[in-house]
């Protein structure tokens, strides 16, 4: 099975039947559902999710995943933290069983003080408190496990899972199925992992359901130091194509999505913000194309 393609639709317009209309005119698969309407998934009800589905199967549109903000500021000193998580999780589980997808977009538990970009890469040692994380996860992750879903961890510096060697140790010990990384490339990098010589070699066993593709130019004089302003995805200095090569090469058949941090803002409103995400559609799609064909000498 070939990987395939998603965006977020809130990335190309908060109104979920003009995002739909727009992907697949782009020719995506899919799209990630974070916000519809100006909200997230999980405050959407039931009779918004059915006309969610009815609108994206219309368009032969699959949904690659919902993009849930479980996780964000919630901390562990925090009483009752991990059973808020996992309250917080519940409807959209019911979503993601009606929708057919089987993926849950969750973020690790948040860092306090860490919220700036600029701060990402001052990581803790995820090893003091690996434990407490594992503890923190638990409510949620059997949940998941109960309805046959998955909960993608996406790489988050504000959080406890920033690298994916942060990641790598928390799937490892967890040891559950309804675990797996959703590897932010971009935001590993903010965080203080070099994406092509650590990420990807520290990636090379764990379950990974979906790679997401911002894009950011290093900082001048220091190649591996990012900057922080995305650009059009291709016109930056993140490895995408030795990434893309290596994942396929190693079997990778999950998604791989296109995304802007637009949100709360519409899209729809200014054609520039709709016009960059539609070019870096366009760009994940030629670099997943040139990845396919064979090689000098293959």
């Amino acid at each position: 099975m070939d990987s395939k393609i998603s965006a977020f639709s809130d990335d190309l317009s908060s109104v979920f039947a003009q995002a739909a209309a727009v992907a697949a005119e782009a020719g995506v698969n899919g799209l990630a559902l974070r916000n519809a309407g100006g909200r997230n998934v999980a405050a959407l009800d039931s009779s918004e999710v059915a006309e969610i589905k009815r609108l994206a199967d219309s368009h032969g549109l699959e949904l690659s995943a919902l993009a849930s903000q479980v996780g964000r500021n919630s901390f562990l000193e925090d009483e009752g933290s991990a059973a808020k998580a996992a309250e917080q999780l519940r409807p959209i589980v019911d979503h993601a069983s009606f929708l057919g997808t089987a993926s849950i977009r969750v973020f690790g538990p948040w860092l306090h003080g860490k919220d700036a970009l600029q701060r990402w890469a001052e990581r803790p040692a995820l090893r003091d408190r690996l434990d407490e994380v594992l503890e923190w996860f638990a409510p949620s992750v059997a949940l998941a496990e109960d309805a046959g879903l998955t909960l993608m961890v996406e790489l988050e510096g504000a959080s406890y899972i920033g690298q994916v060697a942060e990641a790598r140790e928390l799937l490892l010990s967890a040891c559950s199925p309804a675990l797996a990384l959703c590897w932010d490339v971009c935001n590993g990098w903010w965080s203080g992992e070099l994406p092509l010589e650590e990420g990807l070699s520290r990636a090379r066993d764990l379950p990974i359901v979906d790679v997401q593709t911002k894009d950011v130019r290093s900082q001048p004089g220091r190649p591996q130091s990012p900057t922080f302003d995305q650009v059009v995805l291709g016109e930056g200095d993140l490895p995408y194509a030795a990434i893309v090569r290596g994942l396929l090469a190693r079997g990778y058949t999950g998604w791989f999505t296109a995304e802007r941090v637009y949100h709360p803002r519409k899209p729809e409103e200014n054609p520039i913000l709709q016009r960059n995400m539609l070019a870096d559609i366009r760009a994940l799609r030629s670099l997943l194309a040139n990845a396919k064909q064979p090689g000098p000498g293959s």
